[in-house]
């Protein structure tokens, strides 16, 4: 019982300094405009080593590469049929990638944090 007075006083010190406003200014990373824009997609390559074609078909041109955990930012989509079958591909920049070899998120951030949670960088 000696000690409560003691703890009473800490307590109400670390209450105390915890409640007061601290004026600092919110900083936003602006190097990325895009980083956040809900109309684009961004998508995250999920395999090793993946080939880029230069349209929706295996049959296409492959006009480069890219390796797991590149995010790239989406332009567009097809829904390509082959008899049966039916298979997503998206457009990017540099070319078409299949739907199965990336993971699609809604904006940057998270592509990023998805690449952190991958380990590879």
């Amino acid at each position: 019982m000696k000690y409560f007075p003691l703890l009473a006083a800490l307590f109400l010190t670390l209450f105390a300094t915890g409640c007061v406003k601290q004026n600092l200014p919110v900083q936003f990373d602006l190097s990325d405009p895009l980083a956040l824009d809900v109309e684009i997609q961004w998508a995250v390559v999920t395999e090793p080593y993946v080939a880029c074609y230069e349209s929706a078909d295996y049959a296409s041109r492959v006009v480069t590469h890219f390796r797991k955990a590149a995010i790239l930012q989406i332009i567009g989509e097809s829904t390509v049929t082959d008899g049966t079958s039916r298979e997503k591909w998206y457009a990017f920049e540099e070319g078409w990638l299949p739907a199965s070899n990336v993971a699609v998120y809604a904006n940057k951030m998270r592509a990023q944090t998805a690449v952190k949670q991958l380990g590879t960088h």
